[in-house]
């Protein structure tokens, strides 16, 4: 008797649950990737510590790879640890990995106060056309 009702009262909600289907994620057509900026900065305060003031160059090298070069400036009066992982795609947007599925590896940076530090990408394939540079903290600088 107690298992009947339980399921019962249980049904209901299972039934609603599955009938809207699996939950599909939505871009945010407001963000700095959708807006197609060359360098997103993870973290909000981040514009804040960390200045690009030119954008970034992207050539093709000897073997046809896109190669990317980007300035990145601390604009605090403190160290600061960053981690940048560039994202190569193909003409149709698609992320080219290493291995498929994989992540590509983020890479760490120290800036000194006030300092400006050049980070290089290369791609792995030729077929390489677009990228993003992205820009994480790692540390908050202690005030």
């Amino acid at each position: 008797m107690k298992k009947s009702l339980w399921m019962l009262l249980v049904l209901p909600f299972v039934w609603i649950g599955c009938s809207s289907g699996p939950y599909l994620p939505e871009a945010d057509p407001k963000s700095p990737e959708a807006a197609g900026k060359k360098v997103v900065l993870f973290d909000e305060d981040l514009e804040e510590i960390i200045a690009v003031d030119h954008p970034p160059i992207a050539v093709r090298n000897a073997q046809n790879y896109l190669t990317v070069q980007a300035s990145l400036r601390n604009r605090s009066s403190k160290t600061v640890q960053i981690q940048i992982q560039t994202l190569f795609k193909d003409s149709k947007g698609v992320v080219l990995y290493n291995d498929l599925g994989s992540e590509v590896a983020w890479q760490s940076m120290v800036l000194s106060a006030n300092e400006t530090k050049s980070f290089t990408q290369n791609a792995m394939t030729p077929e390489a056309t677009q990228y993003i540079v992205r820009v994480r903290l790692m540390n908050r600088p202690k005030n």
